[in-house]
């Protein structure tokens, strides 16, 4: 590909003698550059990767990948036994919107009641009590996030309100339906708005202050076993229940976090664009380092193309050369952005405390702390990128050459 004395000119022409025993400075410019956004995208895209997926299994934990509710309001266990699960979980619930209460406080929350013989020894309530117990089949027990539990002073044994916002006419007004319940657990979900917003008690509370069936339910949950492949299982259930016409709807997980799917997507391209435009820029320099290297070695070149070295020869030398550049600072850059990215929480931890600030405030970001998610081809995507970035950055300083007049230049000297 490359003739033995085409290896000698790069080689020379970059390293030739003591004054310029070293890559100019605008291609040390120009590799810092490259270097500084290649790593720059790996490590942003990595963090939006993770936090992504973070958020998508914190989403997933709590919430079911497919929801089902019905018409009228209300779903019977013998409805529930006629939905295919598919080697799925299937969980029955009662939710509502309920007022928390205690002795000098009060909160907005959302209230959902299970049967206990309905719940699986692997659903995230079961797994994720730190206090306590789970709520039994006493009518009176509820259990609670640790962030409610802190905010309001409560631990164990503690008795609270739960308020719904309906009411019952008497002779004396609308007066709203409560119930005075007694904390028996705290949980800890690992996400702060799920901890600060849920609480969670036996369905026959919910359903008595809704006034539904004592067998009734409002909502099922399905957890799927490959939740990203939601929408196969969410078209099996609606043409089953369009087929036996029942009164029920689906959403699943995407449908409800739709918004926020569709923001991070949007936000990721933005970041790799406006991030690319650092290599561009860096790959100028490349550009402007080689146009000035060419002016430099014009005399050079003349000699050159004097004694026999034809156009094709020289494009391929200085083509090279930018090439080499770019790819030294692609390589670092990928180093620098991987190494970075498997150590972003050590990393983190020690400006936190050099600094004593926190950078990734749990209540501002939903997690606790900063998540990486390394994908390979992403990183093999953005190499290729910048490879492709200086290619062409090389292209016309290595034309300029070859169109270089050997006699105007040795004429001049």
């Amino acid at each position: 590909m490359f003739s033995s004395y085409e290896k000698l000119l790069i080689k020379r022409f970059l390293f030739s003698k003591k004054t310029d025993g070293y890559i100019s400075v605008f291609s040390w410019f120009s590799i810092i550059g490259i270097t500084i956004g290649v790593a720059a995208i790996i490590i942003v895209m990595a963090v939006m990767n993770g936090f992504r997926e973070e958020l998508t299994s914190r989403l997933l934990g709590i919430n079911g990948h497919l929801n089902i509710y019905s018409n009228t309001g209300q779903i019977s266990k013998h409805d529930i036994t006629l939905i295919p699960s598919i080697d799925n979980i299937i969980s029955p619930l009662v939710e509502t919107q309920a007022l928390f209460i205690s002795a000098e406080f009060s909160k907005g929350v959302y209230l959902r009641g299970y049967e206990n013989d309905l719940l699986n020894k692997y659903h995230f309530l079961t797994n994720n009590i730190v206090k306590g117990k789970l709520f039994g089949k006493n009518l009176n027990d509820i259990v609670i996030g640790y962030v409610l539990a802190n905010k309001f002073n409560l631990s164990i044994g503690d008795k609270i309100k739960i308020a719904i916002p309906k009411t019952d006419k008497t002779i004396l007004g609308n007066i709203p339906r409560f119930k005075t319940l007694t904390i028996t657990g705290i949980f800890n979900l690992g996400m702060y708005e799920y901890d600060a917003n849920f609480v969670f008690t036996n369905a026959s509370i919910p359903r008595k202050l809704l006034m539904i069936d004592k067998t009734s339910f409002n909502k099922i949950e399905i957890f799927s076993t490959t939740p990203h492949k939601i929408e196969e299982f969410q078209f099996v259930i609606n043409n089953y229940i369009n087929s036996n016409n029942l009164p029920f709807y689906t959403i699943s997980w995407k449908d409800s976090n739709a918004s926020l799917i569709n923001a991070l997507k949007v936000e990721k391209n933005v970041m790799f664009f406006i991030l690319t435009l650092i290599i561009i820029v860096a790959s100028m320099n490349i550009i402007s380092g080689l146009i000035i290297f060419v002016k430099d070695k014009n005399k050079d070149i003349g000699i050159l193309k004097t004694i026999g070295l034809n156009n094709k020869s020289l494009i391929k030398v200085f083509m090279s050369i930018g090439i080499i550049i770019g790819m030294i600072g692609t390589v670092f850059g990928g180093l620098i952005g991987v190494l970075f990215s498997i150590n972003i929480e050590l990393i983190q931890s020690f400006i936190e405390k050099i600094l004593n600030v926190d950078l990734f405030a749990k209540e501002i970001y939903y997690l606790s702390n900063l998540p990486s998610q390394i994908d390979k081809t992403e990183v093999f995507f953005v190499l290729i990128i910048s490879i492709i970035i200086c290619l062409i950055a090389t292209t016309f300083p290595a034309y300029r050459s070859s169109k270089i007049d050997p006699i105007k230049s040795l004429k001049n000297d």
